[in-house]
């Protein structure tokens, strides 16, 4: 093949957990905005996206020789790094002159380790990618030198050369909106969101980018920092009217890390939604940052699901991970949600998300998961990420099996390859299944979830979903 050099590929690798009923599959969104930047610069984009099209050395090399792409970018987190750097590789036999690209949190926290680990990979593009990427590609296909090129990592004469950092996009509106006609919106397995079956018709919509709050197992901070930028109300309330009259979505994940940030920002947003003609949509936030007005505007104006990460039951876990919130605020949160009429309440947890965390810190938290009117709880194992305070502490304590596996990295259906001061990595999956168990097999919440079925697809959904609770449960595999 003869490599177009205004052609550039964009990929998402195959995930371990990709077909997992279980947990929530959303689509790669980055790499559409990565997409639409490029477009915008004059380059031809084509996404690939193997979560949704089984991958292999065939369907790839036809889809090189169909396309001729001069430069091809992967993106990964920390689970999919090495699934990553597969794909990388088969480009390289396939093509050696095609310029392969890896970008994500992953390579945005050990841009040097992964070069040195995955020699598949020209380039790492560190933190946010629409700015470095085009100038990248433009340079490459001007045959100019990328020296000068901040936040971006380079294998040259045997040694890694790592630029500057890039600075943050200062303005998310001069970014244009994803380009999602490039996007493969095939049924996937799971839910966009619990609650939500895939057989919706689904996509998610960012507002904001980033979370000023920096608690220490977040991995987001290798990528945003502790820094949160917002987008104009009129410009998404433009995204959306595109989305539902272009593409027809009917649902709509709203994928900021804290939506509420700023409660009057919502409102209005709030507002926005209820005229959009979206059916129903959801989000994730904190606690604290949530009244019992806002939620009941957030009702009306269609969500059916907002999710709180709360970690622990324990105050003083909140506090050591630097959470920022109290254990009253939780109960009150939850309480205002389900009377402001929210469908769904979710609440998400972490095992060991501070090493110290002890049995009756853990206590703590499975009376606070009892307590309340949750309709989904997620009870996670901590997973030591790159980039965060949590690894390092980790590190330096001798907790993390350093013979563990990037793909080991999941906090669902493996076993950890690392402990916590009180808790072996078999212990930690036994309180994992101990905590889920409580909730989730208590003859109440059984009898409440059947008496809210109003459907047969509803009822299609929580059948699935509680056969894949009750394999996980048995097997330990997600």
């Amino acid at each position: 093949m003869q490599p177009d050099p205004l052609r550039v590929l964009l990929i998402r690798p195959p995930d371990p957990l990709q077909e997992s009923a279980l947990l929530s599959h959303t689509r790669p969104m980055n790499l559409a905005y990565l997409a639409a930047a490029l477009r915008r610069a004059g380059f031809e984009v084509a996404i690939a996206d193997f979560e949704t099209t089984p991958y292999g050395s065939a369907v790839l090399k036809q889809l090189m020789d169909t396309f001729t792409p001069a430069l091809v970018g992967v993106t990964a987190m920390t689970p999919t790094i090495a699934s990553a750097a597969m794909v990388a590789g088969e480009v390289k036999r396939l093509c050696p002159a095609i310029v392969t690209v890896v970008g994500g949190s992953h390579a945005s926290a050990l841009p040097e380790q992964t070069l040195t680990q995955f020699p598949s990979f020209d380039y790492v593009v560190a933190g946010e990618g629409e700015v470095t990427l085009t100038e990248l590609c433009l340079r490459l296909r001007d045959g100019g030198g990328c020296r000068d090129i901040a936040g971006l990592a380079f294998s040259e004469n045997g040694a890694v050369t790592v630029t500057e950092p890039r600075a943050l996009v200062a303005d998310l509106d001069s970014i244009p909106f994803p380009a999602r006609d490039l996007i493969d919106y095939s049924r996937q397995a799971g839910h966009s969101s619990r609650g939500f079956s895939n057989t919706l018709h689904s996509t998610e919509l960012f507002t904001s980018r980033g979370c000023p709050v920096g608690c220490s197992f977040c991995a987001i901070q290798a990528t945003f920092g502790r820094s949160v930028r917002f987008r104009d109300p009129a410009r998404i309330e433009e995204e959306l009217s595109r989305m539902v009259c272009e593409h027809h979505f009917n649902h709509v994940v709203i994928a900021d890390d804290t939506f509420t940030l700023q409660p009057g920002r919502a409102a209005a947003i709030c507002e926005i939604l209820g005229r959009s003609n979206i059916t129903s949509w959801n989000c994730d936030t904190r606690v604290n940052t949530v009244t019992p007005e806002l939620l009941r505007l957030m009702k009306q104006s269609g969500c059916g699901k907002v999710a709180f990460g709360v970690e622990s039951g324990s105050q003083r876990m909140l506090d050591v991970m630097g959470k920022g919130v109290r254990v009253e605020q939780v109960r009150s949160a939850v309480n205002w949600a389900r009377a402001a009429g929210i469908p769904h309440i979710e609440g998400n947890f972490i095992i060991g998300s501070d090493p110290s965390e002890t049995l009756e810190e853990l206590d703590m938290t499975r009376a606070l998961i009892c307590s309340l009117p949750w309709t989904f709880v997620s009870v996670a194992v901590v997973v030591p990420y790159p980039g965060t305070p949590l690894r390092e502490r980790m590190l330096a304590a001798g907790l993390i099996d350093n013979q563990t596996g990037w793909e080991e990295y999941v906090i669902f259906g493996k076993r950890p390859g690392w402990r916590t001061e009180h808790f072996s990595a078999d212990q930690l999956l036994q309180q994992q299944r101990s905590l889920t168990r409580s909730f989730y097999l208590r003859p109440a919440y059984i009898a409440s979830r059947l008496a809210s079925i109003r459907s047969w697809s509803e009822l299609r959904y929580w059948a699935t979903a509680g056969l894949s609770y009750l394999k996980w449960y048995a097997t330990g595999k997600a």
